[in-house]
């Protein structure tokens, strides 16, 4: 398995993945594609992809997030591994690349997961992540 930065050329492998795990219909190709090219063009972004047999198995997107009243951090803001290439590292091993640029920066690192995703939260335990908070998230669709 090989971890490295993401390209434009990973998106088809990224929205498979994606769209396995209920993110978005994998005929949204064209739609990854251009998300991802104005990520990768960012300097607070950062995407890497887990790589097997020249496929795709996994990805993770991080961010330098900056607010106005409190201290910088990166956050990983998405984290997908095809299903049958689960418990096999490649999550651990995209994981330790944010925890690299956030050491990196001597930043805080956060990750966000659904209280009901009872293997998401588990596996960033595992990961050595500590509950910092829980929230309500609220939305409006004007």
């Amino acid at each position: 398995m090989k971890i490295r930065l993401a390209t434009p050329k990973d998106a088809q492998g990224i929205s498979r993945v994606a769209s396995a795990l209920g993110y978005l219909p994998h005929d949204d190709d064209a739609l990854i594609l251009q998300r991802l090219e104005h990520l990768l063009a960012s300097r607070h972004d950062r995407i890497w992809v887990a790589e097997q047999a020249g496929e795709v198995i996994g990805w993770l997107h991080a961010q330098h997030v900056f607010r106005v009243a409190s201290a910088d951090f990166i956050e990983i803001l998405g984290l997908s591994v095809a299903q049958e290439a689960q418990r096999q590292g490649a999550g651990r091993a995209l994981a330790r690349q944010a925890i690299a640029w956030a050491t990196d920066e001597a930043l805080t690192l956060r990750v966000r997961t659904h209280e009901a995703r009872d293997v998401a939260r588990k596996f960033y335990a595992a990961c050595g992540f500590t509950l910092a908070k829980t929230q309500c998230v609220f939305q409006m669709n004007p």
